[in-house]
C-alpha cells in the first residue's frame, strides 16, 4: 500500500497520464519496498490550475512505518518522473504524506495489517 493521487492540469494528455501512473507504480516498488503490490493504488486527476501555482499535487496515503529516507526516495522518483514526462521542475511539485493507522485502512471489508518492511517478514 500506498494510495497515491496525482493532480495535474486540465487537458493533460492520456498518454502522459498513463506513463506517469505506470512509472510511479515502479517507483513505489523501488522506494517504499512493499511486500506485495496488490494494494499499490495510483490515480491521476485533473484540476483547473497551472504548473507551479497549486499543481501538481501528489497525495500519498499510507500506513505508518516508512522511514523519512524511504519517503524522500519516493519524492525524488516522483520529481524525476514529472520532469521526464511533463518537464515539471521539483520546486513546482507539492507532495503530501498522510499516515493513518492500519486499522483505518480496509480492503475486502478487512483492515490491513501493520506495515513492516519485507526484509523484516522473513
Amino acid at each position: 500500500m500506498p494510495i497515491i493521487r496525482i493532480t495535474l492540469p486540465e487537458g493533460t494528455a492520456l498518454k502522459k497520464k498513463e506513463s506517469i501512473r505506470s512509472d510511479i507504480k515502479v517507483a513505489v516498488l523501488k522506494t517504499l519496498a512493499p511486500k506485495e503490490t496488490k494494494y499499490d493504488y495510483v490515480s491521476i486527476y485533473e484540476a483547473f490550475g497551472i504548473i507551479g501555482d497549486g499543481l501538481p499535487v501528489v497525495d500519498v496515503d499510507l500506513r505508518p512505518g516508512r522511514s523519512a529516507d524511504r519517503k524522500k526516495a519516493l519524492v525524488t522518483e516522483i520529481e524525476r518522473i514529472l520532469l521526464d514526462t511533463m518537464n515539471i521542475k521539483a520546486e513546482d511539485i507539492y507532495v503530501l504524506f498522510r499516515e493513518n493507522p492500519a486499522e483505518n485502512h480496509y480492503t475486502g471489508g478487512t483492515p490491513l495489517p501493520e506495515w513492516k518492511p519485507a526484509s523484516d517478514l522473513g
